[in-house]
């Protein structure tokens, strides 16, 4: 996989192209395209029928919580699936050990090409129209993962995620509701997993500064906890695009900014702990220049509650 690009190298960070985002999803609807969208939306969600879930797990080198963060929701979902991309570590003996133990619940499936990281590789292969359908970009990596959840809904979790009262509290309410998308708060803990991390600069201009690709993300700015996320949703009109080249976005016709009222519950609590940051290589999905903005603005911030001490204990991690 190359590591430069005549674009990259011909362009400074002001003059690079930004990525086309006028899809269909993110016109601004009239009142009455707004109506007629809605109800095709509610015909389509109609037709999922019962809410049956597969939650899809992610898996590159997760031994340290991948058990942990698998077993967590197995009660909650119908499906697991365990996505494996080129794990050196224990993970696959952890996987077969999971689909040993739940065998009516688990698929592990392989996806068997190396991911640009995070930052200035993804940049390249996506600001490269030749290089869209590339197996090694992430998007393409999460469409195909997408496709190999068999239920109506998908729960993207993380292997390195532990779930809160809040997330069973939220997955209730959306499961008696009409809501198709539940969006989600995470806490990020800190190394010592007796605090979270917080944010030693909280200027996204002055971040920028050092990264190749002009882009910060929100969350590098404010630490402590992760963006919302939809990590509930239907597979019907799922699917990840390069609306954002250093990195993959979500899309989904029931997440549109004038549908997202009538259809996603967003919960305001976190409902999940976020383990990323104790991880032995945290950053190992990110170029460079990325990982050491990430690694150079990680401070320590506010102590975890006894509930969540507890639950860190509980399994384990």
């Amino acid at each position: 996989m190359s590591t430069s690009s005549p674009v990259l190298q011909t362009l400074s960070a002001q003059e690079r192209p930004r990525p086309a985002i006028l899809r269909w999803g993110r016109h601004m609807l009239g009142p009455p395209l707004l109506a007629a969208a809605s109800l095709a939306l509610r015909i389509a969600l109609a037709c999922q029928g019962e809410k049956r879930i597969s939650a899809l797990l992610r898996v590159r080198d997760e031994e340290q919580f991948l058990y942990a963060a698998a077993n967590s929701i197995i009660a909650d979902v119908d499906e697991l699936v365990l996505v494996d991309n080129l794990s050196s570590d224990r993970s696959p003996q952890i996987m077969r050990q999971l689909a040993e133990e739940h065998p009516d619940k688990v698929r592990c499936v392989r996806y068997d090409y190396a991911l640009a990281r995070r930052g200035r590789e993804n940049w390249e292969l996506a600001s490269n129209p030749a290089s869209r359908s590339s197996p090694h970009l992430a998007t393409n990596y999460n469409n195909w993962c997408l496709r190999q959840c068999r239920e109506k809904f998908i729960l993207r979790w993380d292997a390195d995620m532990i779930p809160t009262a809040a997330f069973r509290q939220a997955l209730q309410s959306w499961r008696s509701s009409d809501a198709a998308v539940l969006s989600l708060l995470g806490a990020n803990l800190h190394p010592d997993r007796r605090h979270l991390v917080a944010s030693r600069v909280s200027d996204a201009s002055r971040l920028a500064e050092a990264l190749t690709v002009p882009l910060v993300p929100k969350w590098l700015t404010a630490m402590s906890y992760t963006s919302f996320e939809a990590r509930l949703f239907p597979r019907f009109g799922a699917r990840h695009t390069n609306d954002v080249w250093w990195t993959f976005t979500f899309s989904s016709p029931f997440t549109h900014p004038r549908l997202s009222e009538r259809f996603v519950c967003q919960p305001a609590e976190p409902a999940y702990l976020h383990l990323r940051f104790c991880k032995r290589n945290p950053l190992v999905g990110y170029s460079q220049d990325f990982a050491q903005a990430v690694s150079s603005n990680l401070g320590l911030g506010p102590e975890l509650s006894p509930e969540w001490l507890e639950l860190l204990q509980r399994w384990n991690v």
